[in-house]
């Protein structure tokens, strides 16, 4: 397996990344984090790259945390709300289906209260 210390959304050594720290939680991972201003787009929200950074990666750590190598395939995200930059986030995914090579999963980005910010649809393919 590679290594991703580097990653932007989780990896720990990265000095501008996210530094997500997932946990496994039920059928899922999930990860909290507050992200700063140098994040945002306009004043005071998180860029939408930044939003689709830590759905992809919540995604990807599915598989990552079972030794699992995948690349995403295929990434729809569902914006709802403006999320907002300097208080805490809530990343958490799932896997929804596998068929041969490829798995889909589903990840959400929300508030600790549990208002929704963002959704995701992910296609992700076994890697050689």
């Amino acid at each position: 397996m590679r290594d991703g210390s580097g990653c932007f959304a989780c990896g720990q050594k990265n000095p501008i990344g996210l530094r997500l720290r997932f946990i496994t939680e039920d059928d899922g991972v999930r990860a909290e984090f507050t992200a700063g201003p140098q994040y945002q787009g306009y004043e005071g929200v998180l860029h939408g790259g930044i939003v689709a950074a830590a759905l992809d990666d919540a995604m990807a750590q599915l598989f990552h945390l079972r030794g699992q190598e995948t690349l995403t395939a295929k990434l729809e995200i569902r914006f709802r709300q403006e999320a907002p930059v300097g208080r805490p986030l809530v990343v958490s995914a799932r896997v929804v289906g596998q068929r041969m090579r490829l798995f889909t999963a589903e990840a959400v980005l929300a508030l600790p209260d549990g208002t929704r910010l963002a959704e995701a649809k992910g296609t992700f393919v076994r890697g050689t």
